[in-house]
């Protein structure tokens, strides 16, 4: 399958990482959509490996290539203007999360998709992070009976090194939609749907990055019957030896799922804490096998509409707070 890159600003490793596993996926381009894009050094690795050619416009390496799939990780507010473009020219999209920044250009690429029949999705691959894996199987599996209370946790680092368009809710989309969103994913995929959503987030000692939240909070009811809350943070402190702290626990009537630090643990009524067995996956990979119709991603394109639909109202309505 014919491959291009536009952008190396997020998670484009997940398809470099699977590339490099599959033959059968080729580089044929990469891109620039904007200057803020950009990792020379990373561009220059991946074009030197693969013999690609660098473009400085990305719809005309589109329209030169014709590829497959499109890998977009470009500024946050340009992934979904490009991600339409390729649709509407007919290229399956594997694109940095959220897709959209609001519920317009969501509108758009639900459209595109339909009407061209290709297949968007977000890089929402902690899906495919083992420890994360292991507990959606283990509360599908009924290990904990019904889920009742979900809470989650991403904090990273802030520092100051980054992108200038980070200071820009325009530009930025919100660390809800950063950050949180991961989380978010999560909780739709082993709670399933929601009914409610509350949230707040602050810019409070950001660096002077303008408009960059460092903290958000949101509290969900579920389908389910089962509440959920999730913490988000730029407050992981800049001498720990971890960049991020990302924490999950599921409860239900029978046991409790606690995921933190590579690892996921079960305890329940019936016995002592266990450490749950893990195992490996090919997120993009997975996605590219889906197209060619022998393979199930686990994460779908209506899983990626939905979550980004979340995002977008939680989005919304801690702004509505300020």
């Amino acid at each position: 399958m014919k491959t291009v890159i536009i952008g190396f600003c997020g998670h484009t490793g997940y398809a470099l990482e699977s590339i490099r596993k599959n033959p059968e996926l080729k580089i044929v381009g990469v891109a620039t959509a904007d200057p803020a894009d950009i990792n020379d050094a990373a561009a220059t690795g991946v074009i030197q490996f693969h013999g690609c050619r660098f473009y400085d416009d990305y719809r005309r390496m589109l329209d030169e290539q014709h590829p497959d799939v499109a890998v977009i990780a470009s500024r946050y507010d340009l992934n979904g203007v490009i991600s339409l473009d390729c649709l509407r020219r007919g290229i399956n999209c594997f694109t940095e999360k959220a897709v959209a920044h609001d519920l317009q250009m969501l509108t758009s690429l639900k459209l595109a998709a339909a009407e061209n029949s290709v297949r968007i999705i977000g890089m929402h691959g902690m899906r495919y992070s083992p420890e994360y894996y292991a507990a959606y199987q283990a509360v599908k599996g009924g290990e904990i009976g019904e889920p009742v209370l979900f809470t989650g946790q991403k904090s990273y680092k802030f520092g100051t090194g980054r992108s200038e368009f980070c200071k820009r809710r325009e530009t930025y989309g919100g660390t809800i939609l950063w950050v949180a969103v991961h989380a978010i994913d999560w909780a739709y995929w082993i709670m399933g749907d929601m009914n409610s959503i509350q949230a707040d987030h602050s810019s409070r000692h950001n660096f002077g990055y303008g408009d960059c939240e460092t903290a958000a909070v949101m509290l969900f009811s579920f389908k389910n019957g089962g509440f959920g809350t999730i913490n988000a943070d730029f407050y992981q402190p800049l001498k720990s030896q971890l960049c991020g702290d990302d924490r999950m626990r599921i409860a239900g009537d029978k046991g409790v799922i606690n995921v933190h630090e590579g690892k996921a643990f079960l305890t329940t009524h019936e016995h002592e804490i266990l450490e749950l067995p893990l195992q490996n996956g090919d997120f993009f990979g997975d996605f590219c096998r889906e197209i060619q119709g022998c393979c199930t991603c686990r994460i779908g394109m209506d899983d990626t509409f939905r979550v980004t639909e979340l995002g977008i109202i939680a989005r919304d309505n801690a702004d509505s707070k300020n």
